[in-house]
């Protein structure tokens, strides 16, 4: 009887520390994601092309990463939140686009374009915020 407890108790400890694991490393990477948006938007305040080029390309590449990829988002959300993944990958695929428009577009005719896309992402990282989080 001991021996079943003890190891009931080490299964639900290391469940219970992959999911504590899985909410810090999506806590971790939205900190992430929001420090390119800041260094973009920095740029652009700046007039620093290249420093929004950067952060755009490293928000577009982290952005895919954690939230193009369904199975991760099933796994990173707590479980009354995981049938909401799909909110998660259309961001990603907005973010992408934008970030696509942003590098097309940092000339200095269409910069406005570029700062509009920034909006863009904003939005649709506000939009993924509100639904999945229920705020």
């Amino acid at each position: 009887m001991g021996k079943r407890f003890l190891i009931s108790a080490m299964a639900a400890l290391t469940i219970s520390s992959t999911l504590n694991a899985a909410e810090f490393n999506l806590k971790e990477n939205m900190y992430k994601l929001n420090n390119y948006m800041m260094q973009m938007q920095a740029g652009f305040i700046e007039g620093d092309k290249a420093k929004s080029l950067k952060a755009a390309e490293a928000l577009g590449e982290e952005s895919n990463k954690l939230l193009g990829d369904e199975a991760i988002m099933r796994n990173m959300l707590p479980a009354n939140k995981a049938h909401k993944t799909r909110i998660a990958s259309t961001s990603a695929h907005l973010i992408n686009d934008n970030v696509e428009i942003i590098k097309s577009s940092m000339d200095n005719v269409r910069r406005d374009t570029a700062q509009n896309a920034y909006l863009d992402i904003q939005r649709a990282c506000m939009r993924c915020h509100n639904l999945v989080r229920d705020w």
